[in-house]
C-alpha cells in the first residue's frame, strides 16, 4: 500500500486516535462518478438464513483515493484490522432454473461501516459494529453454475446517506447522496455451510473524495 511521505516519518504506529468522524456541518459539492475507476475492492461471506434472505459482509480492503485503510500504519489489511466494513441484508425476489445456470434476484438495504477494526468472520454483526459512513438500497442478481458452485452477482447500488470521516487529519466522503454505482463479485458456494459462500470483487465509481486537508 502506498503511504505519503508524511507518514514514513512517524516512528511510531498510529493507531484509532487518528480518525475522527465529522458533524453533518462538513459539506462538499457532488463529485462525478467515474464509471471506469475501481472506487472499492471486497473481501467477504454470505450467510442465507432462509430461502428468502442473504446477508453479505466483510470489508473494503483497498479504497480509491486513501492513502490509508487500517486501523494501524504499515500492517496488513484483514477482517480485523479493516476502517471499513459493509454489511448488506437482502430478500429473494426469485428464483429462476436454466439448465445447471440458477439466476436469483434479490432487494435489499445495506451500509458502509467506518472505524471498526473488529470484523470476525464467525460473527456476520461485528462487521456493522462501526458508523455508517454511506447507506444504500440495493438490488443484485446472482448467477450460480449449480455444476461447480462458482457465482457472479452484480450490484445496482443507490446511495441514501453519505457521512464525513477524517484520517489523520484529512476528511473524506465515500460517494454522495443519490449517487448510482455497481459492485460486480465473484464467488464460491461452501460446503459445508455456515457461511453459506465466500466472495470479493470490485466497485466502480469515484472513490472517496479529499474534502478537506487539515
Amino acid at each position: 500500500m502506498k503511504v505519503q511521505s508524511h507518514f514514513r516519518r512517524i516512528t511510531t504506529t498510529l493507531g484509532c486516535a487518528g480518525l475522527l468522524l465529522l458533524p453533518p456541518g462538513v459539506r462538499s459539492e457532488p463529485e462525478e462518478v467515474s464509471s471506469s475507476a475501481i472506487a472499492y475492492e471486497v473481501v467477504g461471506q454470505v450467510l442465507n438464513p432462509s430461502a428468502q434472505e442473504s446477508l453479505q459482509y466483510g470489508y473494503l480492503n483497498q479504497v480509491r483515493g486513501l492513502d490509508r485503510i487500517t486501523t494501524s500504519v504499515g500492517v496488513p489489511v484483514s477482517e480485523s484490522t479493516a476502517l471499513f466494513t459493509f454489511y448488506n441484508d437482502t430478500t429473494t425476489e426469485q428464483v429462476i432454473n436454466n439448465g445447471p445456470i440458477r439466476v436469483i434476484d434479490r432487494t435489499g438495504t445495506g451500509a458502509i461501516y467506518f472505524d471498526s477494526g473488529c470484523g470476525n468472520f464467525t460473527n456476520p454483526d461485528t462487521f456493522r459494529q462501526g458508523t455508517p459512513v454511506q447507506t444504500f438500497t440495493l438490488r443484485h442478481q446472482v448467477v450460480i453454475d449449480t455444476s461447480t458452485g462458482y457465482f457472479t452477482a452484480t450490484f445496482d447500488i443507490t446511495i441514501t446517506a453519505a457521512k464525513s470521516f477524517q484520517i489523520d487529519g484529512k476528511t473524506y466522503r465515500l460517494g454522495h447522496h443519490g449517487g448510482i454505482y455497481r459492485l460486480n463479485v465473484y464467488g464460491k458456494l461452501a460446503q459445508p455451510a455456515p457461511p453459506s459462500a465466500y466472495i470479493a470483487g470490485v466497485a466502480d465509481g469515484a472513490g472517496a473524495r479529499l474534502i478537506e486537508d487539515q
